[in-house]
């Protein structure tokens, strides 16, 4: 993307992102819808609680799980059921710093079977 205000003009169109989300996605290093193919939505938001100094509502880990999606899926396979945030959310209810500290828990693990 050329500039910032680029950038957040095109985050804007992932379904349920506005400008405040926009923004934090760009801040996390996501300069294009394209940039998010391949990542995890919660690596992203343990990373977006990290910058944002304490954990965010959970309703962020669904937003990011259905940007990746939005990002990765074809225009034409994309199923408009899954471009609304709300579901992505578990079926399991919990609260958003329950969830944050249960994928810190699973990175951990899976970074002490890596070394």
């Amino acid at each position: 993307m050329e500039n910032k205000e680029e950038s957040i003009k095109e985050l804007r169109k992932i379904p349920g992102v506005g400008k405040v989300v926009a923004v934090d996605i760009w801040n996390l290093g996501f300069k294009s819808i394209s940039d998010l193919k391949g990542h995890d939505p919660e690596e992203i938001y343990i990373r977006h609680n990290q910058i944002k100094g304490e954990v965010q509502d959970i309703c962020m880990l669904y937003t990011f799980r259905c940007a990746v999606y939005f990002a990765e899926t074809q225009n034409k396979k994309q199923d408009p059921e899954k471009l609304k945030w709300w579901n992505w959310m578990d079926k399991e209810k919990i609260t958003s710093k329950e969830k944050d500290e249960q994928i810190q828990e699973k990175f951990r693990k899976v970074k002490r079977t890596k070394s």
